[in-house]
């Protein structure tokens, strides 16, 4: 009896010591502060592996870079090298461990208009200020979030492996969106050309403007109030959703298995043409088309300025005239 005693006091005072470390798990402070003139770079590259990246108005004519932590030692701290025109920060040796927490915040002066490229692995990246960059401004993260929104820029890059972005007013000469899978949401996008590139996520736009290019071999396109055209492909199973108040170009369309369904302005003129497999096609103007088999085309009004080509191969085409 008196070992399972002895086994059974041990296993308390163990478990009380566990709880008594989490109960002592220190606050995050502020722990690392860091200053650089703009006249020295004219990029910003920050690389960190989990902690959240915030975006501020810096209150001096300097980039500040704050570091919080619950552990305060100098081997945490950020590493930093000015090369070849570039500030890039990275994180120092942090620990792995669970009870470690960490977040920063990049402070820019409102008179910085050069690059910016964001990037951490899990955390989330939050722009708390409207950015207006004569550079390119870039962020990405593997399984993060990603929240940026008021960005002017010469190009803008969103890249996220599994996690999810969201943000609105960008506007660029170039947008490129590229992610594996999670959730993208943008809305007001004033942009020449718009680049999406998906494996299975589920993209929403939202009031847009540019020339789009969308490829993907999964997940759902769902696009709203767009000016503009574009060629749009989803190579497996996804779908195409997309609504023009105004079509300024040819617009073409290919889904394998997934459906089609496009709705165009009342007074818009244009060639049309459609094909499918084994799907569907059902128009709001099948009167104005010649069906020949799985095939439906011909032109919609005197004086057609763009063409219309959709195609699948198992999904179903549906247009309408708004």
């Amino acid at each position: 009896m008196k070992p399972n005693i002895l086994s059974v006091a041990l296993v308390c005072i163990l478990l009380i010591g566990a709880l008594s470390g989490c109960g002592n798990q220190k606050a995050i402070s502020l722990v690392n502060t860091l200053a650089f003139d703009i006249g020295d770079f004219q990029s910003i590259r920050l690389d960190y592996d989990a902690d959240d990246i915030y975006v501020l108005k810096s209150e001096s004519d300097k980039v500040v870079l704050k570091e919080y932590m619950n552990e305060d030692k100098k081997n945490y701290y950020a590493r930093t090298t000015i090369q070849n025109g570039e500030l890039l920060i990275t994180e120092g040796d942090r620990p792995r461990r669970s009870g470690f927490e960490s977040y920063i915040e990049l402070c820019i002066p409102q008179d910085y208009s050069d690059s910016l490229s964001l990037h951490s692995t899990s955390g989330t990246v939050d722009t708390k200020i409207p950015l207006n960059l004569s550079g390119n401004f870039s962020v990405d993260t593997t399984s993060g979030m990603i929240n940026v929104s008021d960005i002017k820029a010469s190009a803008i890059n969103i890249t996220t492996t599994s996690g999810r972005a969201e943000g609105k007013g960008f506007t660029a000469s170039a947008l490129k969106i590229v992610s594996t899978s999670g959730n993208l949401t943008f809305d007001t996008i004033d942009m020449d050309t718009i680049y999406i590139q998906s494996t299975s996520a589920n993209t929403t736009i939202n009031h847009a403007n540019g020339s789009f290019t969308y490829k993907s071999t999964g997940g759902k396109l769902a696009i709203s109030d767009i000016t503009g055209y574009g060629s749009f492909n989803a190579s497996g199973e996804g779908s195409i959703k997309a609504s023009f108040t105004d079509v300024t170009g040819d617009i073409s369309a290919y889904s394998k298995n997934g459906s089609l369904t496009f709705g165009l302005p009342s007074q818009l003129e244009f060639k049309f043409s459609a094909t499918t497999r084994e799907g569907s096609i059902d128009t709001s103007f099948a009167d104005l088309l010649a069906v020949t088999g799985n095939t439906a085309a011909g032109i919609v009004g005197s004086s057609p300025t763009v063409s219309i080509e959709l195609e699948t191969r198992n999904g179903d085409i549906k247009v309408s005239r708004l």
